[in-house]
Formats: C-alpha cells, sequence, structure tokens
C-alpha cells in the first residue's frame, strides 16, 4: 500500500499535471495528503527549501496518523522538487513533474536519493527543465518534446492530451513497479 504526498508549485495549488497523479493513486485506493500553500512571491530568491519541506514533513505526518503502514511517495510540480532533499534524507520513493533542474542543489538531491525516482519535463522548459541533468541523476527520466514547463505541446489541444496520457502512463508503471 502507498501513499501519495501531491507537492503543488508555485501557485500553491493542485493542478492538471497534479490532478492526473491524484486520479493514479486513486485508482490503487491509495491515501493521499495534498498540500497546498500560498508561497511568497519571491520565493525563489532565497532558499525555498526550508518553506517546501515544512510542508511537507507536516503531510507525511498526516498520512502517517492516516494510514501508519502505507509506504509513502512524493509527488511534486516545479517548486514542490524542493522537496527532494527531504525524500534523500528519508530515501523515499518520489515522481518530479517539471522539476527545477537549472538548480544544482536540486539535481544533488534527487541524485543522492536511492530510492526509486521518476522525473518529467519538456523539451521546451529550458528555464527549469535541463535534459542531461535529469539523466545524470541515474532516475528513470520522460522527456516531452517541446514540452513547456506545463508540458503543453503546440498545435491541437488533442496533442497535449496525448502527452497527459503518456505522463499518466508513465507515473501508473511507477507506482505498480513501487507496489511490487
Amino acid at each position: 500500500m502507498i501513499s501519495g504526498i501531491l507537492i503543488p508549485g508555485g501557485t500553491g495549488t493542485i493542478g492538471t499535471l497534479l490532478d492526473l497523479a491524484w486520479e493514479t493513486l486513486a485508482d490503487r485506493t491509495a491515501h493521499v495528503e495534498a498540500i497546498t500553500w500560498d508561497a511568497p512571491r519571491d520565493i525563489l530568491d532565497g532558499d525555498p527549501e526550508p518553506f517546501v519541506r515544512a510542508h511537507v514533513e507536516q503531510a507525511l505526518a498526516a498520512a502517517q496518523d492516516v494510514a501508519p503502514p502505507a509506504r509513502p511517495v512524493l509527488i511534486g510540480k516545479s517548486l514542490g522538487s524542493y522537496a527532494a532533499a527531504l525524500a534523500a534524507d528519508r530515501s523515499l520513493p518520489a515522481i518530479w513533474i517539471t522539476p527545477l533542474l537549472t538548480r544544482p542543489g536540486v539535481v544533488a538531491a534527487i541524485t543522492r536519493n536511492p530510492a526509486p525516482q521518476l522525473l518529467i519535463g519538456g523539451t521546451a522548459d529550458r528555464r527549469w527543465w535541463d535534459e542531461e541533468a535529469a539523466r545524470s541523476t541515474g532516475q528513470q527520466v520522460l522527456s516531452i518534446a517541446e514540452g513547456t514547463h506545463s508540458l503543453r505541446v503546440p498545435g491541437p489541444i488533442r496533442k497535449f492530451t496525448d502527452v497527459l496520457g503518456t505522463a499518466g502512463t508513465a507515473i501508473e508503471e511507477f507506482l505498480d513497479a513501487m507496489g511490487r
């Protein structure tokens, strides 16, 4: 049994990509803790790790209270990837959706975590996605050609829904592998 901890990006809310993860967890009857926050506008000007860590630790404690035998898996979007240090400290499996891989601390934390992780990002997200850095972590990587920070690709919306299907399948397969 697993317990999913959904960690938002800078908007502080659960959006389309984390909704996808939520549904995948629900299909597996996993307990879900969804974090929301009101991050300071300038959070990336400093070190966001303590802010993110405090929220994730609180969610982990809540999940432990509700589903004590469940193994937690962190699923973070963007700013939520600053939970990678906490995941590494506790050897927690994680899924990082559009992680901030141009931040060396995030890459280092993902790399030092011995637990399985899945990194999902888009090649058009040049500000935050670095495919070479993603692959250097030694973890599973799903790189979406021409995907933006929201994994939106050019063209009709159908192309975006296809990407969501691809990402959702990768999340399903990762979670299923955890259950084995």
